[in-house]
């Protein structure tokens, strides 16, 4: 592990380095293809987690590979985690956001973006080039392009399509105005910033097939190649002695969001307890006090654990214990949780929508056949009935998510040709809320 200053504070040079035994850009012994990953800013979200994984899954994959970190605290946190994997880490030199700016950069993309962006060009005079630069963001393709030969963003949202992003976000966040108005229009906002990173990049990679198709038929050159997930580990599950409790898990940073739904995941805990199961369920992350109703109406017989926030260790053994995970929610742009879940053994379970139909292909899980809290019970009851082979589960897991399969598929698309966008006669627009592009029948 390399952890590199290249600034302090905000438009100052460092005075010196930790650890410098290389400088950022310049490739070690034997090693071709360099790689620059950011920007990683410290926030709770799952492009932060793509940033630091897919860092991880480069060297796995023999890759001279930097890892951007915005301040010096955050770099080396995200040094100690990533110990031994041949990441090094730098530090562009901003400092802390305070509360108030972490506060803004949710309100407003743009500015959360301008952030990241002047980080960069803090750090530029010092990083040195590389023959690619990943970005979590897709709004910082141009200000990495002066850094790498071939910039690569990483495509989240589906649909790619204003109104239909405006849509799709009132109906996932509650449609209840006027949050999931203002919610509607940052999703618009963020739309904006994607469509000017994907010009400003040589190639969008996105996490699902159906989302890679969309952006070519939009103009758009992109690659599939899903999210990897690192080191989440593994262990013994807990002896049961022969008990027949059904151990069920929700997981989420915040179990009241409304996208998250669990709410109908408890409504279809109740049904089950109701044909005669005995229950246990266990929720992880903030705010289950704020889901105490639905909890209220749970028969007597099903045992409830409020366990707060967890560091992901214990989480990960609570998935290794649990019979199924179940995942509600009504939209993930990925859904870092299902694939730790399938890591771990553990199946999951979730509603017919983006993305998972396509992620839980081939036994990781199962999605309801609707959208209603007794259809959701009705795929925990069939899972629980004939659940997978945990081993086999979490080995095809490893096959496509780990960092060494989807290192070499990154690293292909890094040193490989690169993709075209699809001709001018194919291409389609995305009709108001349309969840999958449409097209003439040679285009579907």
């Amino acid at each position: 592990m390399h952890l590199t200053r290249v600034g302090v504070g905000l438009g100052m040079p460092a005075q010196g380095s930790v650890n410098r035994e290389q400088e950022p850009g310049r490739a070690s012994a034997g090693v071709a293809l360099r790689v620059v990953i950011g920007v990683h800013d410290g926030g709770i979200s799952g492009v932060n987690t793509y940033a630091e994984h897919v860092a991880a899954a480069a060297a796995a994959a023999s890759v001279d590979v930097t890892l951007l970190a915005t301040h010096a605290g955050l770099a080396l946190t995200l040094e100690r985690r990533l110990e031994g994997t041949g990441v090094r880490v730098v530090d562009l030199g901003l400092k802390e956001a305070t509360a108030w700016q972490r506060r803004l950069e949710r309100l407003s993309p743009g500015y959360a973006a301008r952030r990241l962006r002047a980080a960069i060009r803090l750090g530029l005079p010092r990083l040195g080039h590389y023959d690619a630069a990943h970005a979590n963001h897709p709004a910082l393709a141009a200000a990495l392009r002066p850094l790498a030969d071939r910039v690569v963003v990483a495509a989240w949202f589906h649909p790619h399509a204003p109104i239909g992003r405006a849509v799709a976000t009132w109906r996932h966040t509650g449609r209840r105005f006027p949050r999931s108005a203002a919610m509607a229009a940052k999703g618009v906002l963020h739309y904006r910033n994607d469509v000017r990173g994907y010009r400003a990049a040589d190639c969008a990679v996105a996490p699902t097939l159906v989302l890679t198709e969309e952006l070519r038929r939009a103009g758009i050159p992109a690659l599939h190649s899903p999210p990897p997930c690192r080191g989440v580990g593994g262990g013994p599950r807990a002896e049961r002695d022969g008990d027949p409790t059904a151990r069920l898990l929700i997981c989420s940073g915040d179990l009241a969001h409304p996208r998250k739904n669990v709410a109908l995941a408890i409504a279809a805990v109740g049904l089950l307890a109701a044909r005669g199961r005995p229950i246990a369920l266990d929720l992880v992350g903030r705010n289950a006090e704020r889901l105490d109703a639905a909890l209220d109406r749970l028969p007597h017989g099903v045992e409830v654990r409020r366990l707060g926030s967890l560091p992901p260790s214990e989480v990960h053994a609570l998935m290794r214990d649990a019979d199924a995970l179940l995942l509600p929610s009504l939209f993930e742009e990925w859904g870092y949780v299902a694939v730790e879940a399938a890591l771990q053994g553990t199946p999951v379970v979730s509603l017919p929508v983006y993305p998972f139909p396509e992620m839980l292909a081939g036994r990781l899980g199962c999605c309801a056949g609707g959208m209603s809290a007794r259809a959701f019970a009705d795929a925990v009851d069939e899972l629980l009935a004939d659940p997978p082979d945990r081993v086999q589960l979490a080995a095809s897991a490893e096959e496509r998510f780990g960092l060494e399969t989807v290192g070499r598929r990154l690293r292909s698309i890094w040193e490989g040709p690169l993709v075209r966008a699809a001709p001018l006669e194919e291409r389609v627009t995305m009709p108001i809320g349309t969840a999958h592009p449409v097209g003439n029948e040679r285009t579907r």
